[in-house]
């Protein structure tokens, strides 16, 4: 049995160190600048790569990276093993469930911009000059696999960037993940009929419908029995006493024989570290805690080499390559947008909610690079089109942020419009979400704010039961859509004893704002969370609506304070 000699492991722990420090030190370079961290990574990447220390440093580049030996293959199956737990984490942050409540508004979303996104981006692809298409690679494969790579959505860019805006729970925050969850079922398995149909060379029915259905089956086993077995394990490990590390070895357990699996069925497998992610998501029993701690350490330790390998792969040798990735990304971004926002208006949505989700879902990222990384491994891309793909996966990854805050923007509204001292309720009761929902219900009914105080409360707890409305520390946006509500209301509610609301850090809820809006709201929900957010994102502001002792003074500071 071939083994590493000494030297072999030296160069190997010494890629991963270098490897791991640059990515931080640049990563949090791109965190200081308010850029995805993945940008940062990739610039690492990049500095590392041949382009930079391989042209000015060969000795020392040729030392630490040789391409002989089995160091590249360490380092390519590192890359994998990255991809997968990327793929995992995805699928964590999905609520299958929830998607599926979100129904017709989502659906259209999701399809309408994934279909048009790749018609779009198909259509352009004649424009590209001919050192993109490798020899003897049919060029309808190549443009088939770059639209793919265009058309899909980085869930975990997206969640990244609704965390940072405190609108991840907000009615368009879980409109922009269910629908981004959607679109990447499609793309993937838009993806897996395409892989199947390159690896035949023809196309034929059974060809298609093969994967089609293979996709079918394996989507309903693994979400309805397999969900099932993977509480039984938790319930024989002992969830409620799960702690971090059984959790995580279950969960990447769960990852690799799953992706095992998907293979065998002849389904790429990284769709199964996905689906791996997206079952265990389902499961009640692994908790907040949990999904964020997991989602932390991958980010911490396996994306960035995964994202700094991809940047030692670019390579810019044609200085004319910059004219196709103008028009790739311009071509990409216009349809996608386009037909997100159809979609939504479609859906009755209104259209600035509609405008607000397209844009929030303009980023290929993570997703855009793996799908070009299986292209790249399977010969279909070379060096050329591999990077100029990353690119645009990259420029998407940053206009998507300032793009989002533009499109809120649009639809501000003043706070105080909708919020006077009776919409103040102090040392509020309940020692459980459900409780709390039902006190402040109840108070809001007392003071004559609502009339139908069940009703209310019927529809503020459907809400939360699709996804927790709690933003992180100790503050919660609960919030509702009620039919034919002329004034938005909005009400703050501070409780007497903190209250467990599965928030994503973990700390339970103190804070309570309060939206009831209409169901077509054109936007105005949105823009409310967005003005709380801006102002509870300052730690000193938190805590002057936590030490206030009368109901005036709380009134006060959301009303009139500038920073609202």
């Amino acid at each position: 049995m071939p083994t590493l000699s000494e030297h072999d492991v030296f160069i190997f722990v010494a890629q991963l160190g270098v490897i791991l420090i640059s990515a931080k030190i640049f990563g949090e370079i791109a965190r200081k600048l308010e850029q995805p961290i993945i940008v940062g990574e990739v610039i690492a990447g990049i500095l590392l790569g041949p382009m930079l220390f391989g042209k000015f440093l060969p000795t020392y580049y040729n030392f630490l990276f040789p391409n002989t030996g089995a160091h590249q293959y360490l380092l390519q199956g590192i890359s994998w093993l990255c991809v997968l737990f990327l793929l995992m984490i995805t699928g964590l942050e999905i609520d299958f469930r929830a998607s599926i409540k979100e129904g017709k508004q989502c659906f259209l979303i999701s399809i309408f911009g994934l279909v048009i996104s790749l018609g779009g981006v198909f259509l352009v692809t004649p424009l590209l000059p001919d050192y993109f298409y490798p020899d003897g690679v049919n060029r309808f494969h190549v443009n088939m696999l770059i639209s793919i790579a265009l058309s899909v959505v980085a869930i975990p860019v997206i969640a990244k960037i609704l965390f940072d805006l405190k609108i991840l729970r907000s009615e368009v925050g879980v409109k922009i993940l269910t629908s981004g969850v959607l679109s990447d079922i499609w793309g993937w398995t838009i993806l897996a009929i395409a892989i199947s149909l390159i690896a035949s060379g023809t196309i034929t029915a059974a060809v298609i419908l093969k994967p089609l259905i293979t996709m079918i089956l394996y989507l309903t086993v693994t979400l309805t029995i397999g969900r099932v077995i993977i509480d039984k394990m938790l319930d024989l490990f002992g969830y409620k006493e799960l702690d971090t590390t059984l959790a995580i070895s279950l969960l990447f357990s769960l990852m690799l024989l799953n992706g095992a699996v998907a293979h065998l069925l002849g389904i790429h497998v990284i769709f199964g570290a996905f689906i791996a992610g997206v079952m265990a998501g389902e499961s009640t029993k692994i908790s907040e805690y949990i999904r964020q701690w997991t989602q932390e350490f991958i980010f911490a330790v396996f994306a960035p080499i995964f994202f700094v390998l991809i940047g030692m792969q670019l390579q810019f040798t044609k200085g004319e390559i910059w004219l196709p990735i103008l028009i790739l990304f311009i071509a990409s971004s216009i349809c996608k947008i386009a037909g997100m926002f159809f979609g939504g208006v479609l859906g009755k949505m209104g259209r600035k909610n509609a405008f607000a989700v397209a844009c929030g879902l303009n980023t290929q990222g993570t997703m855009g690079i793996i799908v070009a990384l299986i292209a790249y491994d399977m010969g279909i891309f070379n060096d050329h089109l591999f990077s100029t793909i990353v690119v645009i996966c990259i420029l998407t990854s940053l206009f998507v942020g300032p793009l989002l805050k533009w499109a809120i923007a649009r639809v501000k509204r003043p706070l105080a419009k909708f919020f006077d001292q009776e919409h103040v309720f102090l040392n509020v009761e309940g020692d459980s979400k459900k409780k709390v929902i039902e006190n402040i219900a109840k108070l809001m009914a007392e003071r004559k704010i609502i009339d139908n105080e069940e009703y209310i409360q019927k529809m503020i707890w459907e809400r939360e039961r699709v996804m927790s409305t709690a933003i992180g520390d100790g503050i919660a946006v609960p919030h509702a859509r009620i039919k034919n509500l002329k004034e938005p209301i909005l009400c703050f509610f501070r409780l007497k004893d903190p209250v467990d609301f599965a928030s994503p850090d973990n700390l339970p809820v103190q804070l309570l704002f309060l939206e009831l809006t209409d169901r077509n709201d054109d936007g105005m929900q949105l823009n409310l969370i967005a003005q709380i957010a801006r102002f509870i994102s300052a730690a000193d502001n938190r805590q002057r609506l936590l030490d206030c002792e009368k109901e005036e003074d709380i009134h006060h500071i959301l009303s009139f304070d500038e920073k609202v």
